[in-house]
């Protein structure tokens, strides 16, 4: 650590751009295995099209892509595009939030990131799936007890039961909206848990910016999922992580 602190500043933005692209090839990774049921760990990368074990030189995020320019080593088949933009989007969420904390890394930065590679196999699961695992809502309690314990004490756990059922509420408002406005079910299961958890990060103090992004990402998102895809319906998951973590990177003071 004392090492990474030798850098300057914009060594030290890099190198964590690099740690960003790694943990983006975990998110692909895991959002692939959570739905295939292999093991995240202990399986062998492979390729899905001919089954071939990948080598060092096909694992370097995003390079090995650009190197093999998409396609498989063994086969040829084109490696698809969701693997690079993955790696990208991640290493740009941890950039953010390393200069959101104004290049410091100290537990509260970790625990973010953490929450932040949480929220983005949600989405990538949701794109690709149309639902959110379990597993991954109980990783993001986790993670958020912790940074709410850090933040406030045990008694802001308690004190964070009000506003998850008020986002709740504003889930179900958003089901009613689309439901009557579109005929569609906007809003599953699966998102009504992830608003109560929402409520529980974010407290009160962010209702309106997260109620505005959520609604205002969504409706975009749905009416350009709906005219690219023609599916009536479309992931909310994208929307609501979205607007989770830019209230928690840019909102209020977390405040029950």
């Amino acid at each position: 650590m004392e090492i990474f602190f030798a850098f300057n500043q914009n060594l030290q933005i890099f190198f964590v751009g690099i740690f960003g692209l790694i943990f983006g090839s975990f998110i692909s990774l895991v959002s692939y295995r959570l739905v295939s049921k292999e093991s995240i760990f202990l399986a062998r990368s492979k390729c899905t099209h001919c089954n071939a074990k990948l080598k060092i030189r096909s694992l370097i995020p995003l390079f090995s892509w650009i190197l093999q320019r998409g396609k498989c080593l063994n086969c040829s088949a084109k490696i698809s595009v969701r693997y690079p933009l993955i790696e990208l989007f991640c290493a740009l969420g941890f950039i953010l939030t390393f200069i959101k904390f104004d290049c410091k890394i100290d537990i509260k930065f970790l625990l973010y990131l953490a929450i932040f590679v949480t929220l983005f196999i949600m989405v990538v699961v949701d794109l690709e799936h149309y639902f959110i695992p379990d597993i991954l809502q109980f990783a993001l309690v986790f993670f958020v007890t912790l940074l709410t314990i850090h933040n406030g004490g045990l008694n802001s756990v308690y004190d964070g039961l009000r506003p998850a059922l008020a986002f709740l509420a504003f889930g179900f408002a958003i089901w009613l909206f689309f439901y009557y406005s579109a005929g569609i079910d906007g809003i599953g299961i699966d998102d009504f848990k992830f608003f109560l958890i929402a409520g529980f990060m974010l407290s009160l103090n962010n209702f309106i910016l997260f109620m505005f992004l959520s609604g205002a990402i969504g409706a975009l998102f749905g009416g350009i999922w709906q005219k690219l895809k023609k599916d009536e319906t479309f992931p909310f998951a994208p929307a609501i992580c979205l607007s989770a973590y830019i209230c928690l990177l840019v909102g209020k003071p977390v405040i029950y």
